[in-house]
Parts: C-alpha cells; sequence; structure tokens
C-alpha cells in the first residue's frame, strides 16, 4: 500500500522540478554545427565560433570537437584583443566545462572581453592535452588570428 502511494508522490515531484527548470535538457548537437560560420581545426579539434562586438564587450561563443580518436582534456580558449603593434592589451580566458572530450564530443564555450578600446583585432589561442605513448602528455598552444574579421576562417556548410 505505501508503494502505491509512493509512486504518485514521486512522479508529482520530478514533474514539479523539471517544469520549474529543476533539470537541463540535453543541448542537440548537430555536425557541424550550424549556428557558427567560423572554424579552425587542428589533428585534435575543431572549433566552430561566432562573434559579436557589443558596446562594451566583445562576446564569442562556439563549441569545441573531439575530432580524433582519442580523449581530449582539459581544453583552455583565450580571446587576446591585439593592438596595432601586435601588442595584447586585453584577455579573457575559459575552461571547457567537460574535462575530457570523447570522440565526436563537442562542448560548448563563452567568452566575455570587455576591450580596452586600442584593438585593431582579436586573436584565439587554445591548448588542450592528448595522451600520447610517446613524449608524455604535453599541452601545445595554437593560435588564429583576426577570429573576429567577417572574412577570415570561414567554412562552407
Amino acid at each position: 500500500m505505501v508503494r502505491q502511494s509512493l509512486f504518485p508522490v514521486c512522479a508529482m515531484l520530478l514533474a514539479a522540478a523539471c517544469a520549474a527548470g529543476g533539470m537541463e535538457p540535453a543541448p542537440a548537437m548537430i555536425y557541424p554545427p550550424t549556428a557558427y560560420s567560423q572554424r579552425v581545426a587542428t589533428n585534435d579539434v575543431t572549433i566552430y565560433w561566432s562573434c559579436a562586438r557589443e558596446a562594451t564587450q566583445v562576446r564569442f561563443e562556439g563549441v569545441v570537437q573531439n575530432a580524433r580518436g582519442g580523449a581530449v582534456k582539459f581544453v583552455e580558449v583565450e580571446l587576446a584583443g591585439a593592438d596595432s603593434h601586435d601588442r595584447y592589451v586585453s584577455d579573457a580566458t575559459t575552461a571547457l566545462r567537460d574535462i575530457v572530450l570523447q570522440t565526436n564530443q563537442i562542448a560548448p564555450f563563452v567568452i566575455q572581453l570587455r576591450p580596452t578600446g586600442g584593438e585593431s583585432r582579436f586573436d584565439l589561442f587554445y591548448r588542450y592535452q592528448v595522451d600520447s605513448a610517446i613524449g608524455g602528455d604535453e599541452r601545445p598552444r595554437f593560435r588564429a588570428l583576426d577570429v573576429c574579421s567577417p572574412a577570415q576562417h570561414r567554412f562552407k556548410r
């Protein structure tokens, strides 16, 4: 008798939690991500993004995809603003929420950078770790230039 009365109560609590936003739906990731028109890739990862310059900030958002057969770990993404003399005058960094990306897994990121006003371009720096039998686990740093330019790093969908 107790089991029969607990089932409707549990079902109502679960429904209430979902209705109140207690559970987030899993994001639907489609390859290639159609929300982004720019990308850069290495042998291990592909990064898709969009960059929006607003009055007080630059919003850089996208996804990182593990394009390799093994695990990619500890992905960090940095947006840096360079002045006309190629000196970096602003930057903001984030790490992916997913510590390990399995094969073909896609993980989102968002960077909000407050520019100083002297930036002539924004560059992307990113690093990650892959398991390697030779040379240990390295985290090389990669760079893509002028990532907020509408003409750079475009790809056909």
